[in-house]
């Protein structure tokens, strides 16, 4: 069971995003960097992590039925937005409900937690889009929690398990961003189990 400490934590986590997600400055826009590179990724079971307003997953769930999208976040108000046929799971990116090795890709903008194990939640062969600000972007967002910015010099330690398919840092003289796009091996090591949905 959560500690106490932890579950108010979330609670505020929670509150923050809810009043994000009611003001003007809530991601709305679909993600261009996906929108030009989806074709690496692995059509199937997706999930959209920390995914707000679920406008990644509309996109990505409107090119094509291969892509079966479910969109998870803190935010119950970020959720609300969501279109409705896309399933919705409200939780915290720490603490998932879903068992591992079940995704074929995963969708994560605007986020970052060293905890999220990533390769613990694709199933084999499958993707993961990531994309974030960089510790580079203090220079032009200072008010952004340090805890949550991504150092690209651990990129190696981070993506460990997984293949890089597209690495690129972006400056745009306003923010700063890297984007990663990574596949899982196409075997699971022995002792790791698999599940698939149906």
């Amino acid at each position: 069971m959560p500690s106490v400490d932890t579950r108010i934590s979330v609670l505020d986590d929670r509150a923050r995003w809810n009043k994000k997600y009611r003001g003007a400055q809530a991601p709305r826009r679909v993600n261009k960097r996906l929108t030009r590179l989806a074709h690496l990724l692995k059509p199937g079971r997706v999930l959209d992590l920390a995914g707000g307003m679920g406008q990644n997953a509309r996109w990505l769930a409107e090119q094509s039925a291969q892509w079966r999208v479910v969109v998870s976040d803190i935010s119950d108000e970020g959720l609300s937005h969501a279109a409705p046929y896309l399933p919705c799971v409200l939780a915290n990116a720490c603490a998932l409900p879903f068992p591992p090795n079940i995704f074929d890709t995963i969708l994560c903008t605007r986020f970052f937690d060293p905890r999220v194990n990533f390769a613990a939640l694709l199933a084999p062969g499958g993707t993961v889009f990531f994309e974030t600000f960089t510790v580079a972007d203090q220079r032009y967002y200072p008010a952004f929690n340090p805890a949550h910015r991504f150092d690209p010099a651990t990129i190696p330690a981070y993506f460990a398990n997984l293949e890089l398919l597209h690495l690129q840092e972006t400056d745009n003289g306003h923010r700063a961003y890297v984007t990663v796009i990574a596949r899982r091996g196409a075997r699971i090591a022995d002792g790791e189990n698999t599940f698939q949905l149906r």
